[in-house]
This record gives C-alpha cells, sequence and structure tokens, in this order.
C-alpha cells in the first residue's frame, strides 16, 4: 500500500485503512461554493488521485529518476583504535589497505549524533561511487542520492569466477583466506521483495562468469537473498554455501579461522535444476514452505482474488475470441503489479505494435486516466523502470530466442512477469509432427520455473461460428493446433466481452473473465467475474464490486 505521506507531499489528506476513499480536493475545493464536497477519488494500493470536477488526476508513485550523486574523494587514514577492531575481526591491515577503508566522523540519524564511523568505500574503475559509513554499534548509511553497486566491484573485472557476500567484514574475511574475487551486497539483505538494484548497475561484471558462489547468511533474510541473486544471475552456475552453526563468513574467521573458512567456501553446494531432486538441497525450502506456503499475488481485477492468484514459476494461457480484450486484460494485470508489488515486466506483444501505442495505453492505466503529455512525462520513468519491450526480429521468431531475451532481461533487469502476445506471431516453421507444441510449451515450464518468474501466453482460438451474432465462450482445448495449451497450463483464462451486456454507469460492454483451470487448488478454483473498461477514464478495467464506488 502506499505510504499516506506520499499523497500528502501533493497536498492530499487520506486516512489510514480503506484501500478506495473518496477525499476533498486540494486544486478546486477550495475555491468552490461547496468546499467539503468529496470530488476526489483515491487508491492507496495503486497510488492513483482522480478528481471528477477539475479533472486533477495523478499517481503518486510516479517519481522522476535523480541523477547520481557522486561523494567526495577521502583520505586513507585509520586510528589505532579502528586498526584494533579490525584486528579483533581477523582483519590484517595488508586486507585493510588493499580495500583502501578509511576513517572520519559522521551523524548517524539513528542515534541522532556524530560518531567516529569506518569508510567502507565502493570503487568502480577506479573511481569513487558511494561510501557506507559503519559505527561501533553496527549502525550504519550509505551516500544519499550515491549509485549503489557492489562492495569490491573491481575485484572481479578480469576472473572468470566470484564469491558474493551480505556484507563488507564477510567480503574482507574471504580476502583474508586467499579469496580474492570477491564482492559484497550493499546493503544487506532483508524479507519480502528483493529489487536488487545494485545488479541493475553491475550486471555486466557478472555476463561472462563460469561459477558463481553465494555466501549469504543462513538467515531468512539471506536465504530470501540468495533466491533472488540465484533466480537473477542462473542456477546453472550458481552454488551456495551452508556456514552450519555459524552466522556468517566473519564468524567462522573469527572462531575458526582462514583454513577452515576457505574449507567450507570449497564445499559449495549446487542448487538443483534438473534431473533427481536431492531433499537435503531443497530442505530449507521445504521448511519455508510448510511454515509460509508459497508467496501468491492478486490480479488486482474486480473480485479474481476469489478465482485465482498466481504464483512465481508457473504460465498462464489466456484466450478469446477476437476483440474481447484479451490483450487489454493482461496490460491491466501487469500494470496492477508493476504498481502493487513493484513486479518488472518483460513484453514480446506485435500485435500491440506500434510501440508509442502500447505505451501511451500502459500509461492511461497507471493513471486512470486519458494522459495529457505531461501526464506522459511523470509517468515515463515507471514505465521505464518496469516495462520491457522485446523487439520483433523477422529473421529470429522462434519461442527459444524470444525465451533468451526474457533470459537476459531476468539478469539484466530482475524481472518477473513475461508475456507473449500472441503465440501465432512466433515462427513454428520447425513444427513437423504434433508433439512440437507439447515440446515447446514444455520449454515454457522450464523456464518459468528456473527464472521463477511467471508468464502470459495469449493465444487464439480457431475459428468460431457465431449463432445471432453472438460466440460461444471458448476454451483453451478451442486454441487452434493442440489440446497441450489446456492441459499443459497451470491456469486458463479466457477474456469474453458480452456486447449485448452493458455497464450502464460505464457504457460499455461487460467483460466477463472466465477462470477455467487452477492447477493448484491452493492458488483459486474454477468461476468468473465481470469487469467493464472506464474508457473516461483510460480505458482502464473497473470490478462490478467497485461501481458502487464511482462518483457518477
Amino acid at each position: 500500500m502506499t505510504e499516506l505521506q506520499d499523497f500528502l507531499n501533493v497536498g492530499i489528506e487520506v486516512k489510514p485503512g480503506r484501500v478506495e476513499q473518496k477525499v476533498t480536493c486540494p486544486k478546486c475545493s477550495p475555491e468552490r461554493k461547496n468546499k467539503q464536497d468529496k470530488c476526489l477519488s483515491v487508491n492507496l494500493d495503486k497510488g492513483v488521485y482522480n478528481c471528477h470536477h477539475c479533472g486533477w488526476s495523478g499517481n503518486v508513485k510516479l517519481k522522476e529518476r535523480k541523477e547520481y550523486f557522486k561523494p567526495a574523494p577521502i583520505e586513507i587514514n585509520l586510528s589505532e583504535k579502528i586498526l584494533k577492531y579490525f584486528q579483533i575481526r581477523g582483519i590484517s591491515s595488508a586486507t585493510i589497505a588493499n580495500w583502501k577503508i578509511g576513517e572520519s566522523r559522521e551523524y548517524f540519524p539513528q542515534v541522532r549524533e556524530e560518531r567516529a564511523a569506518i569508510n567502507f568505500n565502493y570503487y568502480r574503475q577506479g573511481e569513487l561511487v558511494n561510501v557506507k559509513y559503519r559505527d561501533a554499534e553496527k549502525n550504519f548509511k550509505l551516500v544519499s542520492g550515491a549509485e549503489l553497486i557492489f562492495y569490491g566491484l573491481d575485484n572481479i573485472k578480469e576472473t572468470n569466477h566470484c564469491y558474493i557476500v551480505e556484507g563488507e567484514m564477510d567480503a574482507l574475511s574471504l580476502y583474508e583466506a586467499g579469496l580474492y574475487a570477491v564482492v559484497s551486497v550493499p546493503n544487506g539483505a532483508s524479507k519480502g521483495n528483493q529489487r536488487l538494484d545494485y545488479l541493475d548497475n553491475c550486471f555486466k561484471y557478472f555476463e561472462d562468469k563460469e561459477s558463481i558462489v553465494l555466501c549469504t547468511d543462513n538467515d531468512e533474510a539471506g536465504l530470501s537473498l540468495r533466491n533472488e541473486l540465484a533466480r537473477r544471475l542462473g542456477k546453472h552456475r550458481c552454488k551456495y554455501v551452508d556456514f552450519g552453526d555459524f552466522k556468517d563468513a566473519n564468524e567462522v574467521l573469527v572462531s575458526k579461522g582462514s583454513e577452515t573458512l576457505r574449507s567450507i567456501i570449497k564445499k559449495a553446494k549446487n542448487f538443483p535444476i534438473e534431473g533427481v531432486v536431492n531433499i537435503e538441497d531443497i530442505w530449507d525450502s521445504v521448511l519455508s514452505f510448510n511454515s509460509n506456503g508459497f508467496e501468491q499475488y492478486s490480479l488486482g481485477l474486480g473480485s479474481s482474488d476469489e478465482y485465482l492468484k498466481l504464483q512465481l514459476g508457473e504460465w498462464s494461457i489466456c484466450t478469446g475470441v477476437p476483440n474481447s480484450g484479451k490483450s487489454d486484460i493482461i496490460d491491466q494485470i501487469c500494470v496492477n503489479m508493476a504498481l502493487k508489488y513493484d513486479f518488472r515486466v518483460a513484453m514480446f506483444a506485435p500485435e500491440s505494435f506500434p510501440y508509442e501505442g502500447h505505451i501511451k495505453r500502459i500509461a492511461n492505466k497507471i493513471n486512470q486516466t486519458e494522459c495529457n503529455n505531461d501526464q506522459l512525462n511523470q509517468s515515463k520513468d515507471f514505465i521505464k523502470e518496469h516495462f520491457y519491450f522485446v523487439k520483433i526480429d523477422l529473421e529470429n521468431l522462434s519461442l527459444e530466442a524470444i525465451l533468451n531475451k526474457f533470459r537476459e532481461l531476468v539478469l539484466q533487469k530482475g524481472i518477473n512477469l513475461c508475456v507473449i502476445d500472441p503465440w501465432n506471431t512466433l515462427d513454428h516453421s520447425e513444427q513437423k509432427d504434433l508433439s512440437y507444441i507439447g515440446k515447446k510449451l514444455s520449454e515454457m515450464t522450464q523456464f518459468v520455473q528456473q527464472t521463477n518468474t511467471h508468464l502470459f501466453l495469449v493465444a487464439h482460438p480457431r475459428k468460431m461460428e457465431s449463432i445471432d451474432g453472438k460466440y460461444r465462450i471458448p476454451t483453451p482445448y478451442d486454441i487452434s493446433g493442440s489440446s497441450d495449451f489446456f492441459n499443459k497450463a497451470f491456469n486458463c483464462i479466457t477474456v469474453y466481452r458480452n456486447n449485448q451486456k452493458k455497464n450502464k454507469k460505464l457504457g460499455s460492454d461487460v467483460v466477463e473473465v472466465h477462470i477455467q483451470k487452477v492447477k493448484r487448488k491452493e492458488n483459486g478454483m474454477q468461476g468468473s467475474f465481470d469487469l467493464a473498461p472506464d474508457f473516461k477514464n483510460g480505458g482502464y478495467y473497473v470490478g462490478q464490486d467497485e461501481l458502487d464506488d464511482l462518483p457518477f
């Protein structure tokens, strides 16, 4: 949910609790005769606001990307007290000098006072990019507005392997143990969604690595970081270290010495991908699943939660007769998940060409209004950060080529959702027998499970006959080519525009969304719900249960 302060920053006073609210408009209410009229609708989940009197609208989540701040050059000078601190932690003066560690006095907001601070200096190509300041009580801060990169990045620029740890002290510990190709994440690990902006900024350093050893902590946050790093970097070339009873690398160094630390690192385990699953390798995940289940994500469409919530590592088929709104619904789902979960989306959508029109429709849905140029400019950075469009390459339109592009974007941008729209625009010239489609859909299953993404595949049904101008509701069994579209999909969604059923408030056709298959019962059940596109406000989709909240 959007922070209330984000609304206050643009002058909108909202209350905690209810997602959909109506409040007074800071733009027009002070000038109106009825100053208390609640003419401004806000949605705390999506961050959108829209005044139905003066037309003022926008999205508080659309923040401009600022230029990175460059820290001033530093002096490398350490007091005896700091040197002794490192000595106790098993770090020698030679290692300290190699990593160019400094000392200064800094203000720490956590304790509201100035203190002596260790300076962990972040370099890229010899240039100072950021500094982490840390006091004796483990309070720390990075330079405000500076770029996030890996600590020790220059250590791995010419190696074919590397080690990734969770903190600067762990990086120094591996270096002390003779493992020099080591980098650390800049801001540790945390539970929940792992954005890894520093990997976005540094992915080129990892493209040519043949092996990557992940040395995160053994706690829940460390395991979450390990899994996201492996997802993006590719499990096929990653290994992970189990520190057993020790919390991290530095604790091993202090307690057992560099030989033991080196021995533990050298026993790194492979991530299971194919073939026989080693239960020992996935036991931590078994315990996590038993405690928490797999994370599920709302489509954000009316009453859709009752019938389907998405899970990563799966793919969904979406079908419907022409002009039923398949692509539009998928766009709406992607926008909803980008806004609510900060998901990033990769799209191969030739039928939505040109890109300019597709981007405009996405901006309309983000802002829930027909965007003018100012609103488009406000939306630019959000779209640039969350939506990536795979170009049409007439010489290479195979499923394998598209999935490889998606795989690159997993590494480079950390995408969570993929869209292929539609299936029939791919090159299927290698199809020789009925097993072709089944094999290709199995490749899709392998892709989403290896990358822990969710893929939407849009596919047209075969030509269907209408009776009195009305088509029957198709199913994925009607998709031309194979029943495997139904059999192999995790979820089956059919979009059906009922032009004989109008939404009275919006004046648009009702769009029925039919959930015709949910492979895992914990994710939902078969059923349907109604939506309607609000063409007066950018064509975003409103659920039947939301219509009472509309102010007209």
